[in-house]
């Protein structure tokens, strides 16, 4: 299924759209086990690489130079946070919802809250960032879901240009990516599904030689 969202004000002609259908409120039994098994993976991977670091620490501390110390110190606190976040992904898409906490949310303070935890520069147009422009949901979720989309998009070694030219609308525009790379695959399915559960619209496509994605931040209050 082609993910357009016509009520995103952008150009829609001749474009190659992402193959992701809309998620929805609650994960099918196949959606569930196949997001199980991608989150599965990635704890694993975390888990590995902090045991490594942890076990060699431990055997080897007084073997190791300055250098080196920093750098398991460095891997161990990258992974950490790591694990961290997949626990804050797996509580907001497939917890029992205890923990959510719905108030009204500003999308630029979420936005740029998001894109400096990225360490991304967000351009916002004058008169978006009005204090009245919010909607119902739970703002750590909202933000959860675009540091995923971000990070999904934004690897260390390109260049995105994030902005919110209009009051609850954001745009993230990249390089060609490989959006069926397994890794941006499994985060660009974890921001659809977070986004969506607080009332916001995501599509993602490829059109003249870049990676957009565009987000439109719940329903504002009139």
């Amino acid at each position: 299924m082609r993910v357009l969202a016509t009520s995103l004000p952008s150009d829609m002609d001749e474009c190659e759209a992402v193959a992701y259908a809309p998620p929805r409120r609650r994960l099918t039994t196949g959606s569930h086990a196949e997001f199980v098994g991608a989150l599965v993976h990635e704890f694993d991977a975390s888990l590995a690489s902090l045991r490594g670091a942890s076990d060699l620490l431990a055997r080897r501390r007084h073997e190791l130079d300055e250098a080196m110390l920093g750098d398991l110190s460095a891997v161990i606190e990258r992974q950490s946070g790591r694990l961290a976040w997949l626990v804050r992904l797996l509580e907001a898409v497939d917890g029992d919802g205890s923990a959510r906490r719905v108030e009204d949310v500003h999308g630029a303070t979420v936005a740029r809250q998001a894109a400096a935890g990225c360490d991304m520069a967000l351009d916002i147009a004058p008169g978006a960032d009005r204090d009245s422009d919010v909607f119902a949901g739970d703002p750590e979720r909202v933000r959860l879901g675009l540091e995923i989309l971000f990070e999904a998009l934004c690897p260390p070694e390109g260049e995105a240009t994030v902005r919110m030219p209009v009051a609850g609308y954001l745009s993230v525009v990249a390089k060609v990516l490989d959006l069926e790379e397994p890794q941006r695959r499994f985060a660009l399915r974890s921001a659809f599904r977070v986004l969506d559960m607080e009332g916001c619209q995501l599509r993602v496509r490829i059109i003249g030689g870049e990676t957009r994605a565009e987000v439109r931040l719940g329903t504002r209050k009139k």
